[in-house]
């Protein structure tokens, strides 16, 4: 199969090959990367920043919304595990890649340093991913717990430590911190 053509206004190049996995050539692969790359990594990128600085400002006039409701996740779920660990998460915040967001809007201080307590929000994958910390090492590593690691239903640590620089290297983490003043 033969690669596709996309033009592109107002970049250097008019058009990029965009390499398929049959492509025949390893140049067909790194023109798809730098495709992937420039046309849609970066400028999603810059919407979700732009996104987040919004509503940073919304937030900062916003005292959290601490919800104490039943569970309404499916059960197994990563969302499901994290709201049983951690019942003062809100119930409508969406898949896992959604929940920073969702967070953020309703007046949680969201970063991207883990603490003990704080809702690990991985946005790679079709739905995201997320975990409760439950340590932090002074080299950075962590712990977790969890739901529907490796198709596991039950909530655990599964991973014992571990980097997250280093075992999420292809995902945007991102960090929800505990109320401070939990009802």
């Amino acid at each position: 199969m033969m690669g596709m053509v996309f033009g592109f206004s107002g970049q250097k190049a008019s058009a990029v090959t965009v390499g398929f996995p049959n492509a025949k050539s390893a140049a067909g692969a790194v023109q798809a990367s730098y495709f992937y790359e420039k046309s849609i990594k970066e400028p999603v990128q810059k919407i979700m920043s732009a996104q987040e600085q919004t509503l940073r400002a919304v937030a900062v006039s916003i005292a959290p919304k601490i919800e104490y409701s039943p569970n309404t996740y499916p059960v197994g779920q990563c969302t499901w595990g994290a709201k049983e660990l951690a019942p003062w998460i809100g119930n409508n915040w969406g898949n896992a890649n959604d929940w920073a967001i969702s967070a953020l809007s309703l007046g949680f201080d969201i970063g991207t340093s883990a603490k003990v307590g704080a809702v690990m929000v991985w946005s790679d994958g079709g739905y995201g991913h997320v975990a409760i910390v439950t340590d932090v090492a002074a080299d950075g590593m962590i712990q977790v717990q969890e739901a529907n690691y490796a198709g596991n239903p039950a909530v655990g640590n599964y991973r014992g430590w571990f980097d997250p620089a280093v075992e999420s290297a292809y995902a945007a983490i991102s960090y929800i911190y505990a109320p401070t003043q939990i009802n």
